[in-house]
């Protein structure tokens, strides 16, 4: 059976890799058969649902018509960037071709079922490109009266809902419309809106299966939140990022760059359990004030307290959570079904991690007379004999972070603690143009374990960001971890830059496109 998906004309680059993790949670499979960016309607056939013979995993065989509009509407309820979902009774590029197509097709919809007495329905129009008065709606609406609907007419609750979907599209630059083409104003089937240049390219009735989560926009409106920052993640995104990581009841998520809590706010409306950690727990905390009165009131303000596990100080080079030993990979000790944030960009200030720029804050080997190793732990800092992390308001010292450091040891933690099938997803900030003015080529981090399922583009003036979303290899195992090559590294990463935009090559790219386009 084919459905029509009615999309909402917002972040084109994000609706298809939606309707991919959309399909995957609801354990199907979902074949596109049409779509366009600047069109509202994606056309989807789904395999599994349908209905030939030789199709050994189909659910019509197990479900039955109720069963299968179930699992669609359960498909469609998590979306954030569609509407709706439609089971299509017809198509064509004109009324005439819609009619013969529903006539057509009227055994294989099982339409009796709805010409009962006692079925309710309600019919509509939507049209996207043009509108009609509640004149042509109705001229419309009746011409389907050949379906015979003997049901109450109930414009709310009813049992079945129809709608005529129209697609009226600007024509092509290089083809304006004839000027002996009909108009919107003239009969059923016209093919021009003359007020809007638009012209009729396709038009469904489709029968209504279920409605999404788009409302959900409103109720995470960042003005109506109690605890928020200028750097607070928009709802809509923060939502979107939570479904193509497959946040969903029973997982467990984390946020490793927290913040105000927005990504963890919205995987939790998703059903999982959240946790947080941060460089700088005040980002979290608010002010001193505590968890409650900082991200804990975000929480419980939409009733997800009880999702809510903690937030914690700490970044993915010194963190307490739990990763497997290279003698564990296989045990099941990795245990995160889900990372997702937005790593700082760094461009306001540059990025930090926790530790000092001295040699002495890393543990130093020892040879012994057995040919073992020995470490040395670091001095401890003290202030009044006291040990400073011990001390109320203690902050943690910080030293210069390399911005391809930061993306590769956010793959590399990824690596070591998501299940096998878990998904990582974090917003990564690019330069659109290079210093010569040409389109930049962004390079896009990479590791063994970990597949990259979608790239989304958020495209600004002078930069982009873009969502970033990797699944976990089934069986990939990772290398174990060598201490040496880890300080090695830190090493070569002080030596080789000192600056915020040494460190930082988007941070140096972000500032010189202003700079040019303002002259100053």
């Amino acid at each position: 059976m084919d459905y029509l998906i009615r999309l909402a004309q917002a972040h084109e680059s994000f609706r298809l890799p939606e309707l991919e993790a959309l399909a995957s949670l609801a354990g199907i499979r979902c074949e596109v058969i049409s779509y366009l960016e600047n069109s509202p309607f994606c056309h989807v056939r789904f395999h599994a649902l349908q209905h030939d013979d030789d199709k050994s995993t189909s659910l019509d065989e197990t479900l039955d018509d109720a069963g299968v509009d179930e699992v669609i509407r359960e498909f469609e309820s998590r979306a954030i960037l569609s509407k709706c979902i439609y089971e299509i009774w017809g198509q064509g590029r004109d009324y005439d071709e819609l009619h013969a197509d529903v006539k057509a097709r009227r055994s294989r919809h099982r339409g009796h079922r709805f010409q009962q007495q006692d079925v309710s329905f309600k019919f509509s129009v939507d049209s996207y490109g043009t509108t009609h008065d509640p004149a042509k709606q109705r001229q419309i609406i009746d011409s389907f009266s050949y379906l015979d609907f003997k049901g109450k007419i109930r414009m709310k609750n009813p049992e079945a809902e129809f709608a005529v979907l129209e697609e009226w599209l600007p024509p092509p630059l290089d083809c304006p419309p004839s000027r002996g083409e009909t108009t919107v104003g003239s009969a059923v089937g016209a093919a021009i809106d003359p007020l809007t240049g638009t012209t009729l390219k396709r038009v469904f009735l489709g029968r209504k299966i279920g409605g999404s989560r788009r409302w959900l926009r409103e109720k995470h409106d960042l003005k109506k939140r109690p605890y928020i920052s200028t750097t607070s993640m928009d709802a809509e995104l923060a939502l979107l990022t939570a479904n193509m990581a497959l946040a969903s009841p029973g997982k467990i998520f984390l946020d490793p760059f927290v913040g105000t809590g927005g990504f963890m706010v919205a995987a939790a409306e998703l059903g999982a359990v959240v946790l947080g950690s941060d460089i700088d727990g005040r980002s979290f905390r608010g002010k001193g004030l505590g968890l409650d009165r900082g991200v804990g009131a975000n929480f419980k303000k939409y009733g997800l307290s009880d999702l809510f596990a903690d937030c914690i100080t700490s970044d993915l080079t010194n963190t307490p959570f739990r990763s497997p030993t290279k003698t564990q990979q296989s045990s099941g000790v990795r245990w995160l079904d889900g990372i997702l944030c937005d790593p700082p960009y760094g461009v306001r200030e540059g990025l930090k991690v926790l530790g000092t720029r001295k040699a002495a804050a890393f543990p130093s080997t020892n040879n012994v007379s057995d040919g073992s190793e020995t470490s040395t732990p670091p001095a401890m800092h003290l202030i009044d004999g006291v040990p400073a992390h011990t001390r109320p308001g203690y902050i943690a010292p910080k030293k210069p972070y390399s911005f391809s450091r930061m993306l590769d040891d956010i793959l590399d933690f990824a690596a070591r603690t998501l299940v096998d099938g878990g998904r990582l997803a974090f917003w990564m900030p690019s330069a659109n143009e290079n210093e010569l003015g040409e389109e930049e080529v962004t390079v896009i981090p990479i590791h063994h374990s970990l597949e990259l399922k979608h790239e989304c583009v958020q495209r600004f003036n002078k930069w982009s960001r873009r969502l970033l979303v990797y699944e976990r290899v089934p069986g990939s195992r990772d290398p174990e971890l060598d201490v040496e090559t880890v300080r090695r590294g830190v090493a070569e990463m002080a030596s080789t830059g000192q600056t915020a935009d040494e460190l930082n090559p988007f941070r140096k790219r972000y500032f010189e496109a202003f700079v040019g386009r303002n002259g100053s």
